[in-house]
């Protein structure tokens, strides 16, 4: 895994490059919802949360304190400049070492983070550490061998080229967590607007805020942009461009569980 330094460039176009169309952070607390059985949480761990596109959507929509871990300090600065509130706390900390107390949270949601990991096991080992019995991982996220519905590999083939070596599998994910006792709960798609043209789209992914282009030469990120530019000149009637992403969920053992004797 070729690891992505946030501090040094991402951090000033990620929260612009980045952002959420204006119902996305509706359509993804509702599929959360449909599993929760309630609106409302205690606490809730928004796992590399960045610059805090999705942590202030989370407090509001489930009446929970938020605590954003990120590892990145530039992004957390960008997180309090721009995504304060007040039910949100932005810390540092990473997958293996999240500073929580032992099942201080009710769920954890990782957005477009589960890449970055280095180690699932122990990022695995830790949710189970901080979340309640029962508590449940939501992983929004793309992964290896799900990727034809991901409108900008149609102009850069290297970047999903990339993508495919970089992103893990749903299973390898799966099997990681059922380790450390994860049940597996569902794998759902939602399909979001992203833009609401392809201008719009070049507009956002010029600003190359992404981290797979990070992982691509400029020269190739030109040539892309430059097949991208030429088919939004071609679009006579705008057309949203949609996105599927995947969200996996998983969760904790719950207190019966926990009891009942292990293996030797």
């Amino acid at each position: 895994m070729t690891p992505v330094d946030y501090d040094r460039d991402l951090y000033r176009t990620y929260r612009t490059g980045r952002a959420l169309a204006p119902d996305t952070g509706g359509l993804w607390m509702d599929a959360i919802a449909a599993y929760l059985g309630r609106r409302s949480a205690r606490a809730i761990l928004d796992l590399g949360a960045g610059t805090g596109r999705f942590s202030g959507i989370l407090a509001d929509a489930f009446g929970a304190r938020v605590v954003g871990v990120e590892p990145s300090a530039k992004m957390r600065e960008e997180a309090e400049r721009h995504g304060a509130h007040r039910d949100v706390a932005y810390v540092g900390g990473a997958a293996d070492a999240i500073p929580a107390a032992d099942g201080e949270f009710d769920f954890a949601f990782l957005s477009m983070v589960i890449h970055h990991v280095g180690d699932l096991g122990a990022c695995a080992r830790e949710l189970r550490r901080v979340l309640e019995p029962g508590g449940l991982v939501f992983i929004r996220n793309t992964f290896a061998g799900r990727l034809d519905r991901v409108r900008y590999f149609e102009f850069f083939p290297e970047a999903r080229a990339a993508d495919e070596a970089r992103l893990p599998t749903v299973e390898s994910v799966r099997s990681a967590f059922a380790a450390h006792g994860f049940e597996l709960v569902a794998l759902d798609t939602l399909e979001q607007e992203i833009d609401a043209s392809l201008t719009a789209h070049y507009d956002r992914i010029k600003q190359r805020a992404l981290s797979t282009f990070a992982l691509i030469t400029d020269a190739e990120f030109q040539a892309g942009l430059a097949r991208m530019r030429h088919a939004a000149d071609q679009e006579t009637i705008p057309t949203p461009v949609l996105e599927a992403i995947d969200l996996l969920v998983l969760r904790r053992p719950s207190a019966a569980s926990l009891l009942q004797p292990k293996l030797q």
